[in-house]
């Protein structure tokens, strides 16, 4: 076997054991690990003793939101694996991976605001839903909430806005950061709670339960949010409910349905 054979089929195994990240480009420096809102990664080390590079220690945690990838400034992390298998299990299977390159489709909000339009998003300040529209502000019902959770009073202002603003088309905007994900849900349930407990002792834990799950898989909730619309027999037949993905570092915008 000739030396550069070896060396190919070593930096194979390399790549199979560490696939998205390349060990020749890690300098050590750890910003991966604590850029990830999830504590998905430790610092493993080597077998060269004293040298550690970031591994992927919780995958099921992994939400696929590209802070590591963008926290590294040596070109060393890659969400879009060079290995097909770590392709598959990274991002394909990832409860909240990212969408793949060819399932992308960019939406092009400006140029739907021309109408008339009723936009649905979270409250989080980072969807700068309004500096995207730019001239055509005008045109957007705009509604937030958190965790884009459509329930009777936003059913009645999207009517509303349907009967008296004439909207054309209603829009569901999702996004996948979601700052309660770095929360412990289950305590944030309890505290919840008893904060949101009724004058006679009771609370909606089903509504409250409905809240937290949204921000699990966001595009699903987008999905059922529709779902939600469509049914209330609000709106006419006819009238376009699409759903979109907001990616909050880009600014970029991805068509779901």
């Amino acid at each position: 076997m000739g030396m550069e054979t070896k060396e190919r089929e070593e930096t194979l195994l390399a790549q199979k054991a560490l696939p998205w990240v390349i060990p020749a480009q890690c300098e050590g420096c750890a910003e991966c690990v604590n850029a990830c809102p999830v504590h998905g990664l430790d610092m493993w080390e080597t077998e060269n003793e004293g040298i550690f590079i970031p591994w992927l220690s919780n995958p099921d945690a992994c939400i696929g939101c590209g802070k590591c990838e963008r926290a590294c400034t040596w070109g060393a992390v890659s969400l879009t694996s060079y290995v097909e298998d770590a392709r598959v299990r990274f991002l394909t299977k990832r409860p909240h991976g990212l969408l793949m390159a060819d399932e992308r489709k960019k939406f092009n909000l400006r140029e739907v605001a021309s109408r008339k339009i009723a936009i649905m998003l979270c409250m989080d300040c980072r969807l700068n839903i309004e500096e995207i529209l730019q001239q055509n502000r005008d045109n957007a019902y705009i509604l937030r909430n958190a965790g884009l959770l459509i329930d009777n009073s936003e059913l009645r202002s999207l009517a509303f806005s349907s009967e008296l603003f004439k909207v054309r088309e209603i829009l569901l905007v999702g996004h996948r950061d979601c700052r309660i994900r770095e929360a412990n849900i289950r305590v944030m349930a309890d505290e919840l709670e008893k904060k949101l407990c009724h004058a006679d002792g009771s609370t909606d834990r089903k509504s409250l339960k409905a809240l937290l799950k949204s921000f699990r898989d966001p595009e699903a909730n987008v999905r059922k949010q529709a779902e939600v619309i469509r049914r209330s027999g609000l709106f006419p037949e006819d009238l376009p409910i699409s759903g979109v993905m907001y990616e909050e570092f880009t600014g970029n915008i991805f068509k779901l349905f």
